[in-house]
């Protein structure tokens, strides 16, 4: 009996280490979510570096990071219209655009998806395009998606602030 007593105790010591093993062999929750929000915010970084690629080669009349950048079928609404990505393309390298100066102002990324990233931020410019001022503030959005490794902008768009009105984000 007590043999057994022993055999008992033995099998419960062994059990009790082998749970207490496998519970370290799980992933720790805050550890995986913590990786997740690190590996975001480095994709949210690079979007916003590509997104002020865009800006500079629009500045330099460069259509080159456009055809690299933009999606296949990418729609782009600005104060000159609505284009797809060949006119998109085409524009820039033809523009006759006088940018002297531009700034992208408080980007802010919200997921739409794992494979979708809304940027909006506000821009100012001092532009002439067309024989015409271009609006010194705009609002803007861009939808980059993920098609296979890459991240294209899928569709961009500006609103010109209107003054004193808009000019600063409203807080809800």
């Amino acid at each position: 009996m007590q043999k057994l007593y022993w055999v008992v105790l033995l099998i419960a010591a062994l059990a009790t280490a082998a749970v207490g093993q496998m519970d370290d062999m799980k992933p720790k929750p805050k550890a995986k979510a913590s990786a997740k929000m690190s590996a975001n915010a480095a994709t949210e970084q690079k979007l916003v570096d590509m997104e002020k690629s865009l800006w500079e080669a629009w500045k330099n009349h460069d259509s080159a990071p456009f055809q690299k950048l933009l999606s296949s079928d990418s729609v782009n609404v600005t104060p000159a219209g609505v284009a797809g990505t060949e006119q998109a393309v085409k524009d820039i390298g033809s523009s006759d655009c006088k940018v002297n100066t531009y700034s992208v102002e408080d980007p802010k990324a919200t997921w739409v998806d794992k494979d979708a990233v809304l940027l909006t931020y506000k821009a100012n410019q001092d532009a002439v395009c067309g024989g015409q001022k271009a609006p010194e503030t705009v609002w803007a959005s861009s939808l980059w998606v993920k098609k296979g490794n890459e991240w294209k902008a899928a569709f961009h768009q500006e609103t010109a602030a209107q003054s004193g009105m808009g000019a600063e984000e409203k807080k809800n």
